[in-house]
């Protein structure tokens, strides 16, 4: 078979379908990964092979554009219709930027090299056109927690209203099939054809530091503020050196602090207790960890549910939102909202999630037991063999 995947230009989006990828290929069928120019080298370096297409985006440019002052303590900014919707216009108009500038080339090449069918990210809005014009499968990949479900069961009128704005076909934006990490527990209640798969993290290269080589002697906390807020200007929001301090306070524990590069200066006079590891690759620390504190990306928190190990999210960006509360529902964690931190500390808050450690352990296994069950990407791929072979699955739909 061949597979042609479609990306947004944004690293995090690119990432958790590597894995389903890396075992298309490992199952010798042909995989090709369509993005902008720009972006060759990021889909290159996971060890796929690109084509490049259209013209490149600012993405990262014009996504922090469209938050520019955004911050959640502001009831306006998280609950007001009028907010809400320039928000959902803005990033709306964003993939559509990105679907324009890649599409005359895209829909050439795909019409030449004839996929057998496409996989795509959500933000590659321009991919269930495409397949649905080669008369192939479209199947869709979330990051993580179905945002795009979230927000259809939350404010489906609003993207109705701006569907029916730009001519755009909404029921097809969920393609023919959905590929869904989430365990049951975790997902969001929208009626959709899935393909369970299970999360294998990938986040790029990785090197396991010395330090994580040997079990620790007391309890250790991850520390991590991933790189999306860094990137959008949401400086504000980054809440780990203010944690970090805390716990430093606390010798009890083991506090391991994993940031990018552009934020390790913001980690400095480090107590004893602390250890700054610097970029990793989450999956590699967290086997060591008893908890993670982290700012909710889609990323960290499924690599963290992967582990099975206890989260708490205190979440900025609104998708992070969404991460933190099914996590919470799923009794694998603890969420505290921004705004909370203005009437709660910091210590109190800590202090609250690591005296129930025990209980959110317990639904942190629960997850990860249940997660585990779900078939492996090469399990998939052979599932989408039979049902390529037989008419049936997403291509008797």
């Amino acid at each position: 078979m061949r597979a042609l995947f479609v990306t947004f230009a944004w690293k995090s989006h690119l990432y958790p379908m590597v894995p389903f990828a890396s075992a298309l290929r490992a199952g010798g069928h042909e995989v090709l990964v369509a993005a902008g120019p720009g972006f060759a080298g990021t889909i290159t370096d996971a060890g796929l092979p690109a084509v490049q297409v259209g013209e490149d985006v600012d993405v990262r440019s014009d996504a922090a554009a469209a938050y520019a002052g955004w911050n959640p303590r502001r009831h306006d900014e998280t609950e007001d219709p009028g907010a809400v919707r320039q928000r959902a216009g803005t990033y709306s108009r964003l993939a559509t930027d990105s679907a324009v500038a890649m599409g005359k080339d895209l829909y050439a090449f795909a019409r030449s090299w004839s996929p057998d069918f496409v996989v795509y990210e959500p933000m590659a809005v321009i991919a269930p056109g495409l397949a649905g014009h080669l008369g192939v499968p479209s199947v869709r990949m979330p990051w993580g927690i179905d945002y795009l479900a979230s927000i259809m069961r939350r404010r489906g009128g609003l993207l109705t209203d701006l569907a029916r704005e730009r001519s755009v076909d909404l029921d097809a934006a969920f393609g023919d099939v959905t590929l869904d990490p989430c365990p049951p527990s975790m997902q969001i209640g929208y009626d959709l054809y899935r393909q369970l798969i299970r999360y294998i993290p990938y986040n790029g290269p990785a090197v396991l530091p010395q330090h994580l080589r040997t079990p620790p002697a007391r309890p250790r906390i991850l520390v991590t503020w991933g790189g999306s807020l860094h990137d959008l200007g949401w400086h504000d929001g980054i809440l780990g050196p203010g944690i970090v301090d805390v716990l430093g306070r606390q010798p009890r524990y083991d506090v391991v602090v994993a940031t990018t590069d552009q934020q390790k200066r913001l980690y400095s006079d480090l107590p004893g207790n602390v250890v700054h590891i610097g970029p990793i690759a989450l999956h590699l620390a967290l086997p060591s960890c008893d908890a993670i504190i982290h700012q909710g990306g889609a990323g960290t928190t499924m690599t963290a549910m992967s582990a099975g190990v206890p989260q708490l999210i205190i979440p900025w960006a609104p998708d992070a939102v969404i991460n933190a509360e099914q996590i919470r529902e799923a009794g694998a964690g603890h969420l505290i909202s921004p705004g909370d931190l203005d009437t709660t500390s910091l210590d109190e808050a800590l202090t609250a999630f690591l005296d129930n450690l025990a209980s959110y352990r317990h639904g942190a296994t629960q997850l990860k037991e249940e997660h585990d069950s779900q078939p492996t990407p090469a399990q998939v791929v052979t599932e989408f063999e039979r049902h390529r072979d037989h008419g049936t699955g997403p291509w008797g739909r």
